[in-house]
């Protein structure tokens, strides 16, 4: 038999552990999924359990936090797994990733250690130690710990999962104890590579004195810290895994820590090329000096760049977080052939902005974080329908894709020659090749469906009335809001689309360029005059900060190329537009002018609301979605999209 990718899906057997194939599905907290609870609910549950039937070979449940003593927030999770009460539902678990011939493992982390001082003050342990709140970690304190993740490993090994992964990397507080940079300890914790690695080792000691080889260990650590010469460097890492390789089974190569500042590297950002980390991974397995599979992560998704990294000796294994959260299918589709069916992640990183959202979801996969809810609401059509979709941006091509997912005759409107809405300029900007991707894979997902797609054409009512549709879905998008500000209606005033369109038909918009509004459609506009067409582009924002709305990694990579590309400034208006530019005021009444050939305006964007509901009324079934109910994000507009084509 023929088996596509074969370096991929060949087994492996570690540890008397036999898995189906090279994927993990790494570890990305479902925690907005729960509330209180200390064990997994039915919606985690099927999360996982869908995961599993999406071909992953192991599936990694992230976490169980060690700091066991932390007073509980509303950003990390509550589980709890010591308690022996729990214990049923984490089997449930265990036994839903078990069904579909996955392997699963427990996340074992703490971004920092609390606990109890003789006179029962709640202290916050650290590595170097800073005052009576923030004592440094002794030896009983980290003796008991590491009893703690004794107790975790046994516990996760009576509730039915295959292995546990240690987390040192990132930051965390093991891999701050094995920093040079960062632990400054003149004891027997500090100073050697061989000191600063007591803690860690404890640990790994103290579980398998617990449970013995019965329980794989996987172990993440930063291949490099990224910070310097002084740092962790890889030659580190292969000496430490050295040390430990014979404790351990697998070794997870990341990179990147909290305190240096590299989060953005550490989950590529869309910056960065998919598999930008892998080099870490490959320079240890050359190395030659291991003898345990080495994992290898980061941005990966595509099945040939897993194949490749794989046949080449660049890894044993290779781990997908948000490429199995915008496509749990990846591997599956990867095994049969379909490939181009592959969701692809935009690394929006909507998925781990736990702080700001209140649920779990992908801006791309609207059934994330649904698959148990969805199994409830969602009903199998009873008769084929004829659905009209109007508009196709990712709004409407996404109504359109899963209402003929559902065996529904569908013909989508399009007013303008080409497919894609508003995501049309990804096709000029490198940076956001991944958005380019995602717009491609909806329109090729039009044409294999059987989609019925008129370019060209602008939808009427009396036009759909024509088509007798059982169901109509409007998706017509936005309008550039345009600000009351004297001289904004003058011929060197252009929208953010506009600029995009001179750019592609190479129109002159001369080489002094003034952007209004620092939001992300703002700073990605300016840095495509910049970067791409060699403009000198100012940009004006009247917040206290650029791009507010990003999550705060991506946010990082978006302020660093600002920082190198674009002159901005931020708690500015603008007051005027004359043909000299743009004039701006700052919270103090200082005026100025921004000397600019065009101003870009990029201030938002207004629902077509009102175009939407002309075609209310032409059939029993009828739902705006997307930009013209709120503009927003592909977020919004894949999600609405989703839920109207569902009901149909």
């Amino acid at each position: 038999m023929n088996v596509p990718y074969p370096h991929l899906f060949s087994p492996i057997t570690i540890g008397g552990v036999t898995f189906k194939n090279r994927i993990w599905s790494a570890p990305a907290g479902t925690h907005l999924l729960a509330g209180l609870e200390e064990y997994p609910n039915e919606a985690v549950i099927a999360y996982y359990a869908n995961k599993a039937k999406g071909g992953s070979a192991n599936i990694t449940f992230s976490a169980q936090n060690m700091d066991i003593y932390r007073p509980q927030d509303d950003v990390h999770a509550h589980e709890n797994i010591f308690a022996k009460k729990n214990h049923p539902m984490w089997r449930q678990l265990t036994d839903a990733v078990h069904y579909y011939g996955a392997k699963i493992s427990l996340e074992l982390l703490a971004f920092e250690y609390h606990g109890y001082t003789e006179e029962g003050e709640l202290v916050s342990y650290t590595v170097n130690g800073h005052g009576k709140r923030y004592p440094k970690l002794t030896r009983p304190v980290m003796e008991k710990i590491a009893q703690t993740y004794a107790e975790a490993a046994e516990a996760a090994l009576n509730c039915g999962f295959d292995m546990i992964l240690i987390h040192s990397g990132h930051g965390l507080v093991l891999s701050q104890m094995l920093s040079p940079k960062f632990n400054h300890r003149k004891d027997e914790f500090g100073g050697s590579l061989e000191n600063r690695a007591r803690f860690p080792m404890m640990i790994l000691d103290a579980i398998r004195q617990r449970v013995g080889r019965k329980l794989l260990i996987e172990y993440r650590i930063s291949g490099s810290e990224l910070a310097g010469e002084d740092g962790f460097t890889t030659k580190d890492c292969i000496e430490y895994l050295k040390m430990i390789q014979d404790k351990i089974d697998i070794a997870h190569i990341s990179c990147g820590s909290f305190y240096s500042e590299t989060e953005h590297i550490m989950h590529p950002n869309n910056f960065l090329p998919a598999g930008c980390n892998a080099y870490l991974a490959r320079e240890i397995k050359e190395s030659g000096e291991l003898h345990i599979p080495i994992l290898t992560l980061g941005a990966f998704q595509r099945p040939e760049l897993m194949e490749e990294t794989i046949a080449t000796g660049g890894a044993d294994l290779v781990a997908m977080a948000r490429g199995t959260i915008s496509d749990a299918y990846v591997p599956d589709k990867a095994l049969h052939g379909k490939e181009d069916e592959i969701i692809p992640c935009i690394r929006c990183f909507h998925c781990l902005d736990y702080g700001r959202n209140t649920a779990f979801a992908c801006s791309v996969n609207p059934t994330v974080g649904r698959e148990y809810r969805l199994k409830l609401l969602e009903q199998a059509p009873t008769e084929q329908k004829k659905v009209v979709v109007v508009g196709g941006g990712p709004a409407g091509m996404e109504a359109a894709m899963v209402a003929a997912q559902r065996g529904h005759t569908v013909t989508l409107l399009e007013k303008e020659p080409q497919l894609g809405g508003k995501l049309i300029f990804s096709r000029q900007v490198a940076f956001k090749k991944v958005l380019e991707d995602f717009m491609d894979y909806q329109i090729h997902m039009l044409d294999k469906l059987g989609v019925e797609v008129r370019l060209g054409t602008t939808a009427t009512p009396e036009m759909v009335e024509a088509m007798a549709p059982d169901a109509v879905i409007a998706a017509v998008g936005a309008d550039p809001i345009i600000p009351p500000i004297p001289g904004v209606d003058g011929p060197n005033v252009i929208t953010a689309e506009e600029a995009y369109e001179k750019g592609l038909k190479g129109e002159d918009m001369g080489q002094n360029i003034a952007v209004l509004g620092g939001g992300l459609v703002g700073c990605e506009t300016a840095l495509y005059l910049s970067m791409y067409l060699g403009k000198q582009v100012t940009l004006v924002e009247m917040a206290r900060a650029i791009a507010m709305e990003e999550y705060s990694i991506p946010r990082q990579a978006l302020v660093e190329h600002m920082d190198e590309h674009v002159s901005y400034y931020c708690g500015v208006r603008c007051t005027a537009i004359t043909p000299q530019g743009m004039e701006v005021a700052d919270s103090y009444g200082n005026h100025a002018l921004i000397p600019a050939d065009t101003v870009v305006l990029a201030a938002g964007m207004r629902a077509r609301s009102a175009q939407a509901e002309q075609f209310r009324g032409l059939s029993l079934f009828f739902e705006p979605v997307g930009d013209c109910v709120v503009a927003k994000n592909v977020r919004g507009a894949t999600r609405s999209g989703y839920d109207a084509a569902s009901r149909i």
